[in-house]
Order: structure tokens, then C-alpha cells, then sequence
């Protein structure tokens, strides 16, 4: 069943609708978080998902403009492209080191020059069918692609394949490309575009999902980490504002001692009444102070009326006030 007017089987419109909201989300997501380097690598896959869906749908169309060689080239050109970028988004997103060579070669060798000498036999024959042969080129490519993988995943994880997240990566990772390396042999023998677009799409979305699904998990692990932070921060402001007041308290007893000494020396008191003085301040009575000094209450109180002489006060209170206490 194909989409009224078009060439597009409804299977492809679908995956086409799917692809399109996810590529909103992935542009929003851009947005929200633009510190997140793979973000742009997801938009650009879902892109090329996109455009090789739109492209390979509707064309070639008797209807629409262009000969049915530059339509056929294109969309071609775009099952040619989406491929090519399976490499080097897979070193990029999954950090599969031993893809580089693929990433930033390979495609170029094996997939790029292949299709420029399908459409220069596609030219020079006019038949597509002949061009057709060539697509022999790639299928071979993509299984040296997939042996590649199994060779970086296993060097990812150090030869163990036992934990779930290394099963969990090879496993989507075969699903997407082994797909591709039947589509040349689906397009030779015209087994249909709805064939075609469910096979190659679900392989792709099925790795969209995986990255997506370990970066919700990262974001979580971040989320909580952060929590934490505050948690710690939290304690931390606490115990340093307790020991902030201790400070401060020590600071205001170390200022009172000075200023009560700088009284004295201006008032000119004597040792002795320099000790009163603070036994004053502390509260003690005459008879407290004079079994404190080992002096007799008459003394003290001889002392006591020396310094509110000297200080002109007239009482306890007043004295400790002008001592600074």
C-alpha cells in the first residue's frame, strides 16, 4: 500500500513520522544540554535515516522532475551515505577504537568510489540492472565492517563478553548494520520497498535506542551524583558555620581581654587591682575574691574603692562598662 500520489509504500511514511519526531526531540535535547558531544552525531543519524527514507520512497518517480537517472542516482546516493556514516558514529558514540580506520577510510574506499563507478556504469550502460552488479562491492565491504566490530567490541571490554552491557552492545550493533549487507541483494531482486525500509530502519533505531538508553542512564548517575554534592555541600556549610560562631565567640573573649587590659593600663590600676578587677568581672563577691587572692575581705574592699576611684564609677556595673568587660 503506498501513500496516495507518491511512490512511498506506508511502511516507509511510517518509519518517516517516527524518524521525524525523534529528530525534534534529539534538536530539543541539543538545546537543553549543548555541553553533550554525541548529541549532534544522534541528529545527524536520524537525518541521514530520514533523508534515505524520503529520498529512496519517492524516488524514481515518473511523476515528479528529473530523468530517471538522476532521480535513481539519488537515491542511491543516500543509500550509499547513511552506511558510511555507520563507522564513524559507532567510534565516536561507543568509543570502538579499532573502527577508525573504517570511520575515516574505509567508507571513503569501499563505499564512496564504489558508488561513483556505479553511476558511471549506470551512465554509460542506461541500465540499472547491469549497475546493479556492482553492489557486490559494498555487501563484501559490510561484512569486513562486521568482523571489524566483533574485533573492537572485544578489545573494548578485554576479551570478556560475560557482562551484560558488552552482550547488550554487540548484540544491537550486529542488528544494525547486518541489515545493509541485504539490501543490495533485496533491491536485485526487487523484493520491495516496504522489505527494505523495515530492515534497514529497525537496525538503526534499535543503536538510536542504545545510546539513548545508556545516556538517560548517565544523565541519572549525574543527577544523583549532584544530589549527593549538595548533600555534602549542605553538611559542609553547617559544620563551617559552627565553627565560624566558634571563632567569632573567640575572637569577641580575645577582644574583651584586650580592651579590659588597655583599661587598666589607662586607668593606671595596679596588678592587684588589675586581678580584682576581673574577679569583679566574673561575679565573684569581696568575700569570693579574697579567698580566691588569699586576701581579707577588708582589702578587697580597700582595693574595690581604689578602682572606682581611679575609673570614677560608683558601682560594679559602671565599672565593668568603662573596663570594656
Amino acid at each position: 500500500m503506498q501513500l496516495p500520489g507518491t511512490e512511498m509504500h506506508m511502511i516507509t511514511f511510517g518509519f518517516v513520522c517516527i524518524e521525524t519526531v525523534i529528530l525534534f526531540y534529539l534538536l530539543l535535547h541539543r538545546l537543553a544540554r549543548p555541553d553533550d558531544k554525541t548529541s549532534l552525531l544522534n541528529i545527524i543519524l536520524i537525518g541521514l535515516l530520514i533523508l534515505y527514507n524520503v529520498t529512496g520512497g519517492l524516488l524514481p518517480d515518473p511523476a515528479l522532475p528529473g530523468s530517471f537517472f538522476g532521480q535513481a542516482s539519488i537515491a542511491y546516493a543516500t543509500g550509499f551515505i547513511t552506511p558510511c556514516y555507520f563507522p564513524y558514529y559507532v567510534y565516536r558514540v561507543f568509543g570502538l577504537e579499532k573502527m577508525r580506520f573504517h570511520a575515516y577510510r574505509g567508507v571513503c574506499y569501499f563505499l564512496m568510489l564504489p558508488y561513483l563507478v556505479f553511476i558511471i556504469v549506470f551512465g554509460i550502460a542506461g541500465d540499472l540492472a547491469t549497475a546493479k552488479n556492482l553492489l557486490i562491492l559494498p555487501v563484501a565491504y559490510a561484512l569486513w565492517v562486521i568482523y571489524s566490530l566483533l574485533k573492537s567490541v572485544r578489545y573494548k571490554y578485554g576479551n570478556k563478553f560475560s557482562g551484560r552491557e558488552s552482550t547488550e552492545e554487540i548484540a544491537v550493533l550486529f542488528l544494525s548494520i547486518t541489515p545493509w549487507v541485504g539490501v543490495p541483494v533485496i533491491d536485485f531482486f526487487n523484493l520491495g520497498q516496504a522489505v527494505e525500509a523495515s530492515i534497514t530502519n529497525i537496525g538503526f533505531l534499535l543503536l538510536l535506542g542504545l545510546h539513548l538508553k545508556r545516556n538517560v542512564l548517565q544523565i541519572k548517575i549525574e543527577h544523583q551524583r549532584l544530589i549527593d554534592s549538595e548533600s555534602r555541600l549542605q553538611n559542609w556549610n553547617e559544620l563551617l558555620q559552627q565553627e565560624v560562631d566558634k571563632r567569632t565567640k573567640e575572637l569577641e573573649t580575645m577582644s574583651g581581654e584586650v580592651r579590659f587590659i588597655e583599661s587598666c593600663e589607662r586607668y593606671h590600676l595596679t596588678t592587684r587591682e588589675k586581678e580584682i578587677a576581673k574577679l569583679i568581672r566574673r561575679g565573684y563577691t569581696h568575700k569570693g575574691i579574697g579567698e580566691t587572692l588569699f586576701i581579707s575581705e577588708r582589702t578587697v574592699a580597700k582595693h574595690t574603692q581604689n578602682i572606682f576611684e581611679k575609673t570614677r564609677v560608683s558601682n560594679r556595673m559602671e565599672l565593668c562598662h568603662k573596663l570594656g568587660m
